[in-house]
């Protein structure tokens, strides 16, 4: 029996550092970004381009928690965006800093003048994935001593990452040039095949579905997310007409270079690979 202590703070979480920290950083932040979780958490400010990576000793000194996480993104609409006044590469993944208009979904109305370290990648008319803090309820106790210590208050949102739906939708896309192949998984009868633990897989068919095609568009979006994983060539892929008809810039894929092709022998290959093995062993 394993006791593992795994660290609460995801990619694309949102975290305002605690003081103490953030001093130790050269005073970073606070409100941060997790760009990726490895050995290593790196931390980038949105409004600055300033990282910082803690590894698990530098971390478990506070074990601070995520203010907002992935699941509260909440869909914009972008309607201005100025020339980036500086760039940066950080951990392979290149950032632009510039200023954006724009607007929640759910209310076209409230425009929002912000920060953003997108610059390099949005235009008007595009479409983003950020966190509401202007209509958010936080219940984090660093945020809010933030808050209070700051004469203009809090940024009304911060743009996490550019969203492709409407692009996937042009596409009508069912399937991928790619795959990727995963280990046979038994669920967990003993805890009754919820949604935690290892009997996840089973528990909501309909979740289960929609996280992993989260993971996959993660994969296509990030290249540096695509390091350590083998993408094989999906030999059933045809591409859409809709697909090769529609203008404009379309949402991000893996390039056919990078795929592996896609062997599969069949039960009498293997069989006759297994008495060439015993052949070669009596010679």
């Amino acid at each position: 029996t394993y006791s593992v202590k795994i660290c609460p703070v995801c990619r694309e979480d949102l975290v305002c550092l605690p003081s103490k920290v953030a001093s130790g950083l050269g005073n970073l932040g606070p409100l941060v970004v997790c760009t990726k979780v490895s050995d290593n958490i790196t931390l980038l400010d949105p409004r600055t381009l300033r990282c910082a990576f803690l590894d698990a000793r530098q971390y478990w000194r506070s074990g601070f928690r995520s203010a907002l996480t992935s699941r509260q993104l909440v869909k914009y609409f972008v309607f201005d965006v100025e020339a980036p006044v500086g760039e940066a590469t950080v951990g392979g993944m290149k950032y632009a800093l510039c200023y954006v208009q724009i607007a929640r979904e759910s209310d076209i109305g409230k425009m929002f003048y912000v920060q953003t370290h997108l610059g390099h990648i949005l235009k008007p008319g595009d479409q983003a994935l950020g966190y509401d803090i202007y209509g958010a309820n936080v219940n984090d106790n660093e945020m809010e001593k933030y808050r209070l210590s700051v004469k203009n208050g809090l940024p009304e949102a911060i743009l996490i990452k550019k969203c492709y739906d409407e692009q996937r939708e042009r596409k009508q896309r069912k399937t991928r040039n790619w795959k990727i192949k995963s280990l046979p998984m038994e669920m967990d009868e003993s805890r009754g095949g919820g949604g935690g633990g290892g009997g996840g897989r089973g528990g909501d068919p309909e979740k289960t579905d929609k996280e992993y095609e989260e993971f996959l568009r993660d994969l296509e979006e990030n290249p540096e997310l695509r390091f350590n994983i083998s993408l094989y060539r999906n030999k059933d892929y045809e591409a859409s007409e809709t697909a090769s008809m529609t203008d404009g810039e379309g949402a991000p894929t893996v390039p056919i270079e990078e795929l592996l092709a896609d062997l599969e022998l069949s039960e009498e290959e293997e069989g006759e690979d297994d008495e060439e093995e015993e052949e070669d062993m009596d010679e």
